[in-house]
């Protein structure tokens, strides 16, 4: 009987006949020691596969490779022949992961992991794109001013730290510099670094927002010679330094919009706008009045450019006079949008009246107001929320309004008075508002009582008739209606969607139910959002589902009980 050759023995035979190129002779040999094996050795397959790749079948030699892998994890030599034959079929990318698995599952002492990491980094810079060319010096200044110009003023500063070419190609541009914004700085800004900034705008600098500038000589320096500087922002300031603020006003020839964030006094005001006359836009944003100060009295003016004033209290309100006040408004014939948060107006100690009726004011916000208001014909937008129960006084006329909000203290029941007649009620000089234009928003933040409606009113449409009372209110133009807190159920819901077109609205902690949210869904097509917040008939999460699907946004919240008490979770929509 013939002996029966060892694995061994056949790929001794085998790696004669590849030494002879007699590669299939050499493949039946490495055949022969494969199926003689019981596990066979890596090398036998990777002997196998190098025939196999000789003879051009690439196909067989992958086959061979990966049953060396399969069979021998931690030896390289599967993944040296499987990924050398991908490359010869040019598939790049499966053969770079070859290379990366062998890596995971081949011992790093191994003697041969340095070759196959040697063989990874140099496909993988096969695969990667041909160098990159610095965009700054191919693409034209104007696309190169624009992409810069999306990023943020502490992004481009961080651009600068890319290259040296990055930071003079950058410098060399005077218009990246036009807009200085520091209210991003997160420690102080060094004198040396705000020189630099300001020396690179080469005078082009329009916009300068401070923050974390402790030199303030500095910044009276930049306003004098910036001559283009028109827009100023003051987020923080190191000393109540009233001067500083006033000579910046003074020294910027040019400048048109002032925002102060810090504490600044009445009289600080009164001296910027008087120092700088052709201001078109002053926003205070923590206004306070000078202790133990004489009665103000406005100084200079006109004040031809000012069209919009925003002056806001955030500690104790500031009193102002009447009189005050009226002497302003004669002098600023051109404001347009005002806005007073915490501010009291007052007349020999009890409250005065803002006098706007004879003003073209288009936009008026009034909150935590002490005193009455009057207001002109002009006035598109209004927010009225007055610190104590109260309304529009007389003479005042409504007929270009078209976005009005009302605050909790505001008497409704003069709301249809006020949209649909000019004078005081009862007064003969008491006249229609003809014209008039219809509201686009409402929000209403006051109850609106039983006695707002007649008495015959059932109690579940109080709210549909009370908004009826006016032919201004319920019409196609309205396209945003808030009453949160409302005595609103579901049969309020039929009047609003027979005559609107809204396309978001506010029923939080109201009666209104699942139901009456599904009429909505169906009768407004226009209808995007709805703010169903604490509504306690709201139970079931369906029909926030259904208005999902047709393209309506629903948000629900329920607050969690407080105090430990059991009862609802917070549940969002």
């Amino acid at each position: 009987m013939a002996r029966t050759l060892s694995p061994e023995e056949y790929e001794e035979i085998g790696k004669s006949y590849y030494r002879l190129k007699q590669f299939e002779k050499a493949v039946e040999a490495f055949t022969n020691g494969i199926d003689a094996s019981a596990i066979p050795s890596a090398t036998l397959y990777d002997y196998r596969a190098a025939a196999h790749e000789k003879l051009g079948d690439m196909n067989a030699a992958v086959k061979d490779g990966r049953l060396a892998i399969r069979t021998h994890k931690q030896d390289v030599k599967g993944y040296l022949r499987t990924a050398s034959a991908l490359q010869k079929m040019e598939k790049l990318d499966t053969a770079l992961n070859i290379y990366k698995y062998g890596m995971k599952n081949v011992p790093v002492n191994n003697k041969d992991f340095p070759l196959l990491l040697q063989l990874h980094d140099k496909l993988t810079r096969t695969l990667s794109p041909p160098k990159a060319i610095d965009p700054f010096t191919i693409l034209p200044v104007e696309l190169v001013e624009m992409v810069i110009g999306y990023l943020s003023f502490k992004n481009m500063i961080n651009c600068l730290r890319v290259s040296r070419g990055w930071k003079e190609y950058l410098t060399n541009r005077p218009k990246l510099w036009a807009n200085i914004d520091l209210s991003s700085a997160t420690k102080s800004v060094s004198r040396s670094f705000l020189a630099n900034a300001v020396r690179y705008s080469r005078g082009t600098l329009h916009t300068l927002t401070v923050h974390r500038v402790q030199h303030t000589d500095m910044l009276r320096n930049i306003a004098t010679a910036c001559e283009n500087l028109h827009a100023l922002t003051i987020l923080s300031f190191p000393y109540k330094i009233s001067e500083t603020f006033i000579g910046m006003a003074q020294s910027a020839q040019n400048l048109k919009r002032i925002s102060i964030y810090t504490e600044v006094s009445v009289d600080t005001m009164i001296q910027i706008l008087r120092k700088r006359p052709a201001l078109e836009l002053v926003d205070l944003k923590d206004l306070c009045a000078a202790f133990g100060s004489a009665p103000m009295v406005w100084k200079g003016g006109p004040y031809n450019g000012l069209q919009t004033l925003a002056l806001q209290c955030n500690a104790s309100p500031v009193t102002l006079s009447d009189n005050f006040v009226s002497t302003f408004i004669q002098k600023a014939f051109d404001l347009r949008s005002l806005t007073c948060v915490n501010i009291k107006v007052q007349r020999d100690g009890i409250f005065g009246t803002f006098k706007l009726h004879a003003t073209r004011l288009t936009s008026l916000t009034l909150k935590k107001f002490h005193g009455h208001v009057t207001i002109p014909s002009t006035l598109e937008r209004l927010v009225y929320d007055p610190s104590y129960p109260a309304f529009i006084a007389e003479p005042s006329c409504s007929r270009s309004l078209t976005h009005l909000t009302l605050g909790d203290d505001v008497n409704l029941r003069r709301l249809s008075d006020f949209l649909d007649y000019s004078g005081n009620p009862g007064d003969e000089t008491r006249l229609p508002i003809e014209n008039a234009k219809p509201l686009q928003h409402l929000s209403l933040a006051g109850t609106i009582e039983r006695d707002s409606v007649d008495n015959s009113t059932p109690s579940s449409t109080i709210v549909s008739t009370f908004l009826s009372t006016s032919p201004r209110i319920l019409t196609r133009a309205l396209t945003s209606l808030e009453l949160p807190g409302q005595p609103l159920t579901d049969d309020d819901i039929d009047p609003i969607i027979e005559s609107t077109s809204l396309t978001t609205i506010n029923i939080s902690n109201t009666n209104v139910s699942g139901y009456g949210i599904k009429k909505l869904v169906d009768g407004v097509p226009t209808l995007r959002h709805i703010n169903a917040d604490h509504c306690r008939n709201l139970s079931s999460r369906d029909v926030i589902e259904y208005a999902k699907k047709r393209g309506v946004h629903v948000s629900y919240t329920m607050a969690e009980p407080s105090n430990g008490a059991k009862g609802r979770k917070v549940r969002y929509g």
